[in-house]
């Protein structure tokens, strides 16, 4: 799935993040949200950078994923704020203010693939899960809403296989369109 979508071209790259960029700004919960996580693209990730204008203008705060070898927090991505990459190459912002999870209304996560039960496959460290372990054990959906973010050719037919600490996404949007899981999560 990574090679396939690195193998995009700059013009199918370019249209797709158009449209994915465009059905995120039309989810309810993208209007009504006042924190929003969203990722900052790598190896490939559709680039949703250009919400951070839409989201400034409407006054919502932005929060990107700062990690350390074993634990991922989410810092304030204030306008021009100076990037850095880490040590996976990803960019972070300076440390700054940090946001406890439970208080993020939306997280626009990153994903390797995912099916329609909306168990998503990372890259295989577990940042997201683990820092959003607490979803698994509330009996219906409240904050935050994990929505994943790919491009369709992610989308597996097949179920994946979910693992006890896999914590399943509340949403997925590709270039065409908005997938809604199930709103109580799986035991």
């Amino acid at each position: 799935m990574r090679i396939a979508r690195r193998a995009l071209s700059p013009v199918q790259r370019a249209h797709a993040e158009r449209k994915i960029r465009g059905y995120i700004r039309g989810l309810a919960v993208f209007k009504r949200a006042r924190r929003i996580a969203l990722y900052l693209n790598f190896d490939g990730e559709p680039d949703l950078t250009p919400l951070a204008n839409a989201a400034a203008e409407q006054r919502k705060e932005l929060f990107v994923p700062m990690i350390t070898r074993s634990t991922m927090t989410f810092a304030l991505l204030a306008p021009r704020a100076a990037l850095a990459r880490n040590f996976f190459g990803i960019l972070e912002p300076a440390p700054s203010r940090t946001i406890d999870p439970r208080n993020l209304d939306l997280v626009l996560t990153p994903l390797v693939a995912f099916d329609a039960h909306g168990t998503r496959l990372g890259v295989g460290r577990g940042y997201y899960d683990r820092c959003f372990s607490f979803l698994r054990h509330r009996q219906a959906w409240q904050k935050p809403k994990l929505v994943g973010v790919g491009y369709e050719l992610q989308f597996v037919a097949d179920s994946l296989e979910a693992r006890d600490w896999d914590v399943p996404l509340w949403g997925a949007v590709t270039e065409l369109g908005v997938r809604r899981f199930a709103r109580s999560l799986r035991e």
